[in-house]
């Protein structure tokens, strides 16, 4: 039996932890035998049951959280730190595969010395203005290191260009591999009307309520959709914690619009996007973006920005509207034109949901994840 230490990074919520989830349900229909590295504050209630339902084996690691973050920021130290903290595992465990699944660049890549095959799935891109002074570093490091046993799995095409272009030798491109988030598809089933009775229009978004999702835009044109149309009753939710969600609420507040809601963090995701008519998403930066994946996966026409591997997910014109993630009048005209056109939703909702079927379904992802684990285990 192949044995994987598995070493995640995850939030309280978002898609780093819906990918960790996502990899014990994989793993456990491989039969592999699984060793999990966990900091403490990813042990909530949630993750210790999923834990023990698939009876993996839990080690306890120290954090990066507190007092030694500041000094963490430096690669040379966080390499050390990397290989402190988890050499004694691998020396207990003797896994045939160690896989790091984290959003944060360079956290953990240390592990990639261990003579053994190791996965770095990348659930982001580093950006230049964050890495410059630690690119020339970490592409000699990487360029030492990657090899046929030693892959680098990424979620969209442009997050590969990026890693290709500030951390990763060019010539070490056939080390990575691009592999889409995924969603459930429920029944592709063609639009044909929709409700005459609809009386609440809801425009959708989900997320961390953090800067680079674009907060204050989305603010600005929920705000100027909804005073020009007045003859219809909308709402604009967003569904999701994060550093600006206070002072998001507070801004709503002060504009008097309780029809714009920021509700939070929430688990009927689903019965959201099943509520909601419309979804929108302006990010400045995304790598992928796996709501947009879910709600076109729910027959939801998507609003996104052009950021990042969104235009990867989305067509422009044929499942959604792609503008620029500053261009604020692009965002309300074409909101506005989609709450407007029944036939338009209608017909996007069909292509969105053909589309996350056949490029972006659970099991496209699974084919692919199988196919690159036998490829590394029996090299």
């Amino acid at each position: 039996m192949n044995k994987i230490l598995l070493i995640p990074e995850f939030s309280s919520s978002g898609g780093t932890r819906s990918y960790f989830i996502y990899l014990l349900k994989f793993y456990s229909s491989q039969n592999y035998d699984v060793a999990i590295a966990l900091s403490k504050y990813q042990l909530d209630n949630e993750i210790e049951l999923l834990i023990k339902h698939y009876k993996y084996k839990i080690y306890i690691i120290p954090g990066r959280r507190e007092g030694v973050k500041i000094f963490l920021r430096y690669f040379p130290l966080n390499l050390i730190f990397d290989i402190f903290t988890t050499f004694p595992l691998f020396l207990k465990e003797r896994p045939n595969l160690i896989v790091v699944s984290n959003g944060t660049p360079g956290m953990f890549i240390g592990l990639i010395l261990f003579p053994v095959r190791f996965m770095y799935i990348f659930h982001t891109y580093p950006l230049k203005s964050k890495i410059i002074g630690l690119s020339i570093i970490q592409k000699l490091f990487l360029n030492l290191c990657l090899n046929a046993n030693k892959a680098v799995v990424t979620v969209s095409e442009y997050s590969k260009l990026q890693i290709l272009s500030y951390w990763v030798p060019k010539k070490k491109a056939n080390c990575i591999h691009v592999i889409y988030n995924s969603a459930k598809n429920p029944p592709l089933v063609e639009c044909t009307n929709y409700d005459e009775n609809t009386t609440i229009y809801r425009v959708l978004t989900l997320g961390h309520v953090v800067w680079y999702k674009n907060p204050r835009l989305w603010i600005e044109v929920a705000q100027k959709v909804i005073r020009q149309k007045r003859d219809m009753q909308l709402e604009f939710i967003w569904a999701g914690e994060g550093n600006l969600l206070e002072e998001c609420k507070d801004l709503v507040k002060q504009l008097g619009l309780e029809s714009i809601k920021f509700i939070g963090y929430r688990e009927d995701v689903d019965a959201l996007y099943n509520n909601s008519t419309l979804y929108f998403q302006p990010s400045l930066l995304e790598s992928h973006g796996i709501s947009v994946v879910e709600a076109m996966a729910h027959g939801l026409p998507c609003v996104t920005s052009n950021a990042g591997g969104l235009p990867e997910s989305v067509v422009n014109g044929e499942t959604g509207i792609i503008c620029s993630p500053e261009d604020a009048e692009c965002f309300i005209s074409q909101i506005i034109k989609l709450l407007e056109d029944d036939k338009l939703r209608c017909k996007m909702s069909y292509s969105g949901k053909l589309r996350a079927k056949n490029r972006f379904s659970e099991e496209v992802q699974y084919k692919k994840m199988k196919d690159l684990h036998t490829s590394l285990l029996h090299k």
